[in-house]
Order: C-alpha cells, then structure tokens, then sequence
C-alpha cells in the first residue's frame, strides 16, 4: 500500500505543479488549506511555528471557523506558496504531500487542499469562511467543513456532474484541489450563481443529504476495508467510495435498518461480491430483514456460512481473469 500511495503522489505532484504553475493559475496567489485540528510533526517544513518562522505574516490568514473562532490555533490556515507571477515554492508543496501519505484516511487530514485564486489570503479566508457557513445553510446547519477531503469526497460523490456543482462553494476564478480516497487529484472550478435560493437548488440534492446523514457510517466502512485489505496485503481496490456507496445504498443495504447488520452487510459485499448472488446468503439477508428479533445478528449470521462465502469469492476470482 505505501509504494502505491508513493507511486499516485508521485504523479499528484507532477498534476500539481502543472495546474499550479499554468498560463491561468501562475497570475494568481496560490495556496495550500491546512486544518489545524489535524496532526503535524514539529519537524515538518509545514508546521505552523516552522510556517511562521520561513513565511511573511501577510502571506499566512486562518479561516475563522464560527464555532472555533475563539480559539484561531485550531482553525483552517492559508499559506501562500506562490505569490503572482512568482516561482511555487516546491519544498512546502512537497511537504504537504508527504504528509497527506502520512494522513491517509485519518479522521483528520492536516493538508486539506490547493488553491489557485486572484484573492489575497485574508481576502479568500473570508470568503472561503462565508462558503462555509452558506453551504451549512444550506444544509440546515451553522458550518460545513467542506475543505474536510473525505468530506469533499462525499459531495464529489453526490452529483452526476461533479464539477458543475463544487465550484458553486468557491469564490469567482478560484480553482481547487482535493486527494480523494483513491489517491487522485480532484481538480475544480468556481461556478457563478444568481443568489441564495438558485446556490441552494443547485448544491443540495436528496444525495448529499442521505450522504451527509451517513458520513461517519461510510467513513468507518472505508477505514475498515483499508485495514482488511492491509492484513491480506492488498491494496484498496480503485473506486473504494463509489463501491462501498453502492452497496451501503442498494435496495438490501436501505431495507438493514439496523447499523450493525447494515455495516456488515457492505464489508461482507466488499470482501466476497454481491451476496445476493447466493440463494442462501440471499434468503439469510431477507431473513434478518424480516425478523425484528434477529436485527444487528447480520455479521455473526454470515461468518458461520464460510462455505457459500468462499464460493462466491471463487467465482468472482474466476470471473476477473477474463
């Protein structure tokens, strides 16, 4: 897993410095989003002291998250890496992608996220804040960390066209980017709207609601698969979101209205193939669906059917070598 994770951020730094540094982008300020609820080492280039020590003041301005504006050591930090027209600096564009591999899938990502944006930093600071807060309105909420890259990840994953409804949180000319679970580089464009009510319409879907709902429920799916696949020395297989998706929302995940059997239900998918492929693990599922008295029995139920289990894995093995 950590050469793969080394070989994908290989290419993210090259993806980067071409979409930082292009004819658009190199006439901007452009930056890196720290959180600084997440971890760094001390020794890192990107350590907010080690910031402060190697960049001028007004090249640094913190996101004041409403409820941590009391406290601005814990909120988002903007660090400028290149003003306009200058050179980006490659050491802490590199440091930010060591320890986004230093991140991977933690609860907490330090580097969040790239910016190209005419914006001065307190100035894109402000807006970003106040993209926050419209976009937590929108979802009846006071703020939406949606610099959060698993977070971004599950608005990717709400909309059809991706790209025509992200850039609806970004001020004008400003392009983003974000490392999503499969370890590539999310890139978008601001996108205009005429005021709150057509932002609204346009960002929220029934998607993003159910997906917002379950975050922490399809964060744990996404971390444990990690885990199981480090134990069978594998790496995550592509599409790692989308498919836990699929099967979290299919028409047998939505009916397991208890969160263990639901849980189960998707990791079990994820390890062996679509259960319902097997008329007993298919009559086993409904059976739990069914009967109130068997909720949350789900995974203790399936381990016991380890030969229907091996049998359908073998098929899908067959099957993926043609």
């Amino acid at each position: 897993m950590i050469s793969t994770l080394l070989n994908k951020l290989a290419v993210i730094y090259d993806q980067l410095q071409s979409e930082l540094d292009s004819e658009i982008t190199k006439s901007h300020y452009r930056y890196i989003l720290l959180d600084k609820l997440g971890i760094v080492s001390e020794l890192s280039l990107i350590y907010e002291l080690a910031l402060q020590d190697n960049i001028a003041p007004e090249l640094l301005a913190v996101i004041k998250r409403p409820e941590l504006a009391h406290n601005e050591n814990s909120c988002p930090l903007l660090v400028c890496i290149a003003e306009p027209n200058e050179p980006l600096n490659e050491e802490l564009l590199l440091s930010s992608l060591v320890q986004i591999k230093e991140d991977y899938l933690t609860s907490k990502h330090y580097v969040c996220g790239f910016i190209a944006s005419p914006l001065t930093p307190e100035a894109l600071a402000e807006a970003l804040l106040e993209s926050g807060i419209r976009a937590g309105h929108a979802l009846g909420k006071p703020f939406l960390p949606f610099y959060e890259p698993f977070t971004l990840d599950i608005l990717h994953h709400s909309y059809q066209q991706p790209e025509s409804h992200l850039g609806l949180i970004l001020p004008p000319n400003t392009c983003y980017c974000f490392i999503n679970t499969d370890v590539e580089a999310c890139f978008f464009q601001s996108v205009s709207y005429q005021d709150e009510q057509d932002f609204t319409l346009r960002f929220v879907n029934e998607t993003l609601r159910y997906h917002q709902l379950n975050q922490l429920a399809l964060y744990g799916l996404a971390v444990t698969w990690l885990e199981l696949c480090e134990q069978q020395n594998k790496d995550l297989p592509a599409k790692a979101l989308a498919t836990i998706i699929d099967y979290f929302y299919d028409a047998y995940g939505m009916q397991l209205t208890n969160a263990k059997d639901r849980r189960a239900y998707v990791l079990f998918s994820l390890q062996y193939g679509q259960l319902t492929a097997n008329k007993r693990l298919l009559q086993l599922i409904n059976d739990v669906i069914a009967n109130e008295e068997k909720h949350g029995q789900l995974g203790r139920l399936l381990s016991q059917q380890e030969a229907d289990l091996n049998a359908l894995n073998q098929n899908i093995e067959k099957t993926s070598k043609y």
